[in-house]
């Protein structure tokens, strides 16, 4: 899936979606063409996963917020994991197998375009 990368770590499965795939810079409205990849997420949840609980974590880049609504980095990393929540929920997920946070900046990559990421995490047992 383009954007997506997923990696087991413990019992968890990490499924991160690149930031630029999902979101245009400062905002937290999912793209439309972001849906497909998303819709193909939901899918494999549905398939192989649908009791496990899920985590959404929204991460940003380190720079300070300049143009958009969201007064810190936390605060849109949170509107991104929830945008994605809304998504899942509104695609069948069971809402209450969601749990929200977000780590704004405190979890950099390497690169700021990687940092910017959406993790939707299977919590193992």
């Amino acid at each position: 899936i383009e954007g997506v990368t997923a990696t087991g770590q413990g019992t968890d499965i990490h499924v991160s979606i690149e930031g630029d795939v999902l979101f245009d810079s400062g905002k937290d409205s999912v793209k439309q063409g972001a849906k497909k990849s998303l819709d193909k997420i939901i899918r494999i949840l549905n398939d192989n996963y649908s009791t496990k609980a899920i985590d959404v974590a929204g991460f940003t880049d380190t720079d300070p917020i300049k143009f958009s609504p969201h007064k810190a980095n936390y605060y849109l990393g949170f509107a991104r994991a929830y945008a994605v929540r809304e998504y899942l929920v509104s695609k069948g997920i069971d809402g209450t197998r969601i749990s929200l946070s977000s780590f704004g900046p405190d979890q950099p990559r390497d690169t700021k375009s990687k940092s910017r990421r959406v993790e939707i995490v299977v919590v193992g047992d």
